[in-house]
């Protein structure tokens, strides 16, 4: 029988197996990732659009610039990854990991932020965020985090590990300071700048009371002057930074 009467199925040569290997590697190819933007700083914002869509060659499925926004954004698109700012003008960019995480199993996060707290980077971890990269960083760094990320495995720039590290050494060296619930209301409003007065009058007690509370404070943490309270609370995550 001649070969040309074979279905086209059944036929061989060169051309049919090339055709084939083509039509096979099109259909196999994965598409680009999708990623969602969360950032409301437009000039960074335009930047990480930039890296994400015309040099990693991904796909910006949509770019947010709140907390509100990007959990809407975040569930219709269900992404592979979430570029997402911690610090939003609505609340904060781990809120969104709290809101819409459980819904979206398969969505990795990476975090950038401009503070740089080790309590931030401890509460990604806990979060089970991903990567994390301090926007200090420069973008081949930026660049390696998405592609790790994306790759399935974790990626914490130098810098945040750096805090993270600090920050459980801290952990550890203050474990034995227990702070009853009292005492870390009244830091809190210390180190939010209210005076004794103020807290006096939220927590209904006596201005001695609160001075006397004060003054237990820096003797259970070892510290002088009432600046140093300050800088206690913000260290240990009490309150966030100005």
């Amino acid at each position: 029988m001649n070969r040309d009467n074979f279905p086209v199925s059944f036929r061989t040569g060169p051309g049919i197996v090339a055709a084939f290997a083509l039509n096979f590697a099109m259909h196999d190819k994965k598409p680009p990732a999708r990623v969602v933007l969360v950032e409301d700083h437009i000039m960074v914002r335009q930047l990480f659009a930039h890296l994400v869509r015309d040099d990693l060659g991904l796909t910006l499925a949509a770019d947010c610039t709140t907390v509100a926004e990007g959990q809407v954004a975040l569930v219709r698109e269900q992404p592979d990854l979430a570029i997402v700012d911690w610090m939003l003008p609505d609340g904060r960019g781990f809120d969104l990991v709290r809101a819409v995480g459980p819904k979206l199993p398969r969505t990795r996060w990476l975090f950038v932020s401009s503070s740089e707290q080790g309590h931030l980077v401890r509460e990604a971890v806990s979060l089970g965020v991903h990567g994390f990269v301090m926007k200090r960083s420069d973008l081949a760094t930026l660049r390696t985090a998405i592609s790790t990320v994306l790759s399935g495995e974790k990626y914490y720039c130098q810098a945040s590990a750096r805090l993270l590290v600090d920050k459980m050494v801290d952990e550890g060296r203050t474990l034995a300071i227990n702070l009853t619930a009292r005492e870390r209301e009244v830091l809190r409003g210390f180190a939010r700048g209210e005076n004794s007065k103020t807290l006096a009058e939220r927590l209904q007690v006596s201005s001695k009371t609160i001075q006397n509370h004060l003054t237990l404070l820096k003797e259970k943490l070892g510290l002088r002057e009432p600046a140093e309270l300050v800088h206690y609370a913000i260290k240990h995550g009490y309150v966030e930074a100005p």
